[in-house]
């Protein structure tokens, strides 16, 4: 790739993690597929590996260790992505890969890990994880008891308190988003309000949200309704066939902003996949 070569990655390791990601969603070999090509990248990482590299640079990657999506059905953006050791994929509690071991993950990391570039709001300002729950068998029994199930995620009912079962709950996306120190606010028709509160207004769900902003939308429109061209799942029918935008430009080798940009422009059918430039009388 120019990019990678112009700036010297092409043959670094971290590049290939990137290349090995980009060919998990993006390869013409639908056996490499996350389920069938439906899991994302982000905008940042999906065409400029450079970004990628000093993300990962910055969140403890050293040679050897994997990229990990915590959340199994969710896309790869700097929120969902961790590097972890190989060899722990032989831990005897089978647990290896599971969502709950990932958020324990995470949640040790954040705390103790200074290459992170977040671990200023946790570990940098003195957040410790309760001593017992370095055994990952300890912490999996206490989630076990105390509600965990797929989709939540452990939140400090105190945001300046440590990780401790006195301090901890789980909860869902939209309640953890409420409880943050920080939080992003968007613009819509003059109204600012926080992710989380544009989440309940609208009705959409927050995942749904925040996966629009990771990949670029707009502000003025990520309320659309979901199965809009602003979801990643979003069908085009051509010639009676239904596709994603992002399948349709990559079967014409068109790049899948040349496709959105078009196609917001008010071009359809056919023209949607010509080479060259395009104009909205096509």
């Amino acid at each position: 790739m120019g990019l990678g070569k112009r700036h010297g990655l092409s043959g670094t390791k971290v590049y290939k993690v990137w290349k090995s990601m980009r060919s998990k969603c993006y390869s013409s070999n639908k056996d490499n597929h996350h389920k069938k090509g439906e899991i994302w990248i982000c905008e940042e990482w999906k065409d400029d590996p450079v970004t990628f590299v000093r993300w990962a640079e910055q969140n403890g990657y050293k040679e050897g260790l994997q990229l990990v999506r915590k959340d199994k059905e969710d896309g790869y953006y700097p929120g969902n992505c961790v590097f972890l050791k190989i060899q722990e994929a032989n831990k005897t509690h089978g647990m290896r890969y599971s969502r709950l071991y990932n958020i324990w993950t995470q949640m040790i990391q954040r705390c103790k890990n200074e290459n992170l570039n977040h671990y200023e709001r946790y570990g940098g300002r003195g957040i410790a994880v309760y001593d017992k729950w370095a055994d990952f068998e300890v912490f999996k029994e206490w989630a076990q008891k105390n509600g965990y199930k797929e989709g939540l995620t452990i939140d400090r009912i105190d945001v300046d308190g440590n990780y401790e079962p006195k301090n901890c709950k789980w909860s869902t996306g939209l309640e953890q988003a409420r409880n943050k120190r920080t939080s992003r606010y968007i613009t819509i028709k003059g109204k600012t309000k926080t992710v989380s509160e544009w989440a309940e207004i609208s009705g959409l769900p927050y995942k749904t949200l925040q996966r629009r902003l990771y990949t670029g939308c707009k502000e003025e429109n990520l309320l659309a309704p979901v199965g809009s061209i602003y979801d990643h799942k979003f069908l085009i029918e051509i010639n009676g066939e239904k596709k994603t935008m992002n399948q349709w430009a990559k079967e014409v080798g068109l790049h899948f902003s040349t496709v959105k940009r078009r196609y917001q422009r008010g071009i359809r059918g056919e023209d949607l996949l010509r080479p060259g430039r395009q104009n909205n009388s096509a």
